[in-house]
């Protein structure tokens, strides 16, 4: 403790000192230093004057960047309305933004060029292939296929090959011929190698790593085609979706024969497929069987429960109530004279039957009865009932003795 407090006062012994000799250092400013403070802030009040007076200078760039780009976009315009004035009018939806569309030629066959990876062929490909070939007439459509090596460096993994890309383009009614091996970017010489009028793709640039867009030489040149992409699908589209419901194919796959090795699933993953496979089996089978579910369980509480009236009333007093024959009572006898044994045996049986818990369960859940047929079964029987106690009666009424006086 003496430690810490010979500490303390040593700090504040220092402090004191620090003070005072700032105070006369404050009491004795020279004029020389008086003068280079105010030197030393000169340049902060230019600053701030710079500041000040850059609200207006932004406000005026702002103004000038402006009028640039209204003055660009009107000569744009003037300039798109001069190359569509130079195209017949069924060419102008052809020609690229920014650049001119050649004349084609009328005396012989026009052939367009179509390159594309066309992995997955599917609806957009064929629409886009239908548009080069239609474009024009008398065209010779031209497709070309790169190789496996170059489009998995440029672009990515496919799942098909280039020769089965190739084989699935000779297959295609639009496409007339096939170029496997095609350059990824398409030169001014490999047009003239291949007699090659115009390429047909879509207007958008294609940004590769040393160009904004691939196809700008081609533009310059006038022999762009431009075609429509198909919104909706594409191929990586396709993938994403596979990805997507990765379970759901993967258990297609699994129902329809694969083995776990040719889908490089392991054990684990197979056996939580085939758990969710059979949860969803009961669901289904549940659903579907519901009503015969309800009637099953109404059935077994009816007879448990006959069996257990049947053990806690005695045989006798059980048969009296459900009206069964199988009793000797003078009671029963004269009526059995009367009535058909099966009538009294529906009242009473109708007496006991009624909902089971499950049932009123099943009811209050779905929210509607499930055996209107029980309820129409009942007015049958009652009908049927009432019916064969008036023949009962007029049968007794016509057996009775006549009495003459």
């Amino acid at each position: 403790m003496n430690l810490f407090k010979k500490r303390k006062r040593k700090r504040d012994g220092d402090n004191s000192s620090g003070s005072d000799a700032e105070e006369g250092t404050r009491g004795s400013a020279t004029p020389d230093a008086v003068s280079s403070r105010e030197g030393s802030s000169s340049p902060f009040r230019k600053k701030r004057r710079a500041v000040s007076h850059g609200g207006d200078t932004t406000e005026a760039e702002a103004a000038e960047a402006a009028a640039a780009a209204a003055a660009s976009k009107e000569a744009f315009e003037k300039r798109e309305l001069e190359l569509d004035t130079a195209l017949p009018e069924a060419l102008r939806k052809y020609r690229p933004s920014g650049f001119s569309l050649n004349i084609p030629p009328t005396d012989r066959p026009i052939r367009i060029y179509a390159d594309g990876v066309f992995d997955l062929f599917h609806l957009g490909h064929m629409k886009q292939l239908e548009q080069c070939k239609k474009c024009l007439p008398n065209v010779v459509l031209i497709c070309g296929v790169p190789s496996d090596k170059v489009t998995h460096k440029l672009k990515g993994l496919t799942v098909l090959t280039d020769a089965q890309r190739c084989e699935t383009l000779m297959h295609c009614k639009w496409v007339d011929e096939v170029i496997p091996n095609a350059p990824w970017c398409v030169t001014p010489e490999f047009l003239k190698q291949h007699r090659i009028d115009y390429v047909a793709h879509d207007d958008i640039p294609y940004v590769s790593a040393d160009s904004d867009d691939i196809y700008k030489p081609i533009k310059q040149m006038g022999q762009f085609l431009v075609t429509q992409r198909t919104d909706g699908i594409s191929t990586s589209d396709i993938i994403t979706k596979i990805i997507r419901d990765y379970d759901k194919y993967l258990m297609r796959n699994f129902a329809r024969g694969a083995t776990r090795q040719e889908l490089n699933v392991s054990w684990l993953k197979k056996n939580e497929l085939e758990f969710k496979r059979h949860i969803q089996d009961f669901r289904s089978y549940f659903k579907k069987n519901q009503e015969t579910l309800n009637s099953s369980s109404r059935d077994l509480y009816f007879e448990v429960r006959e069996i257990l009236l049947q053990k806690t009333l005695g045989r006798t007093l059980y048969s009296r109530l459900t009206g069964s024959p199988n009793y000797d009572d003078e009671e029963n006898e004269e009526d059995k004279t009367k009535k058909p044994a099966r009538v009294l045996a529906a009242r009473r049986r109708r007496l006991i039957r009624d909902k089971s818990p499950a049932t009123q369960f099943a009811q209050s859940y779905t929210g509607e009865p499930l055996r209107k047929q029980s309820d129409s079964a009942s007015a049958s029987a009652s009908a049927s009932a009432s019916a064969s106690d008036s023949d009962s009666d007029d049968t007794a009424d016509s057996d009775a003795p006549t009495t003459y006086t």
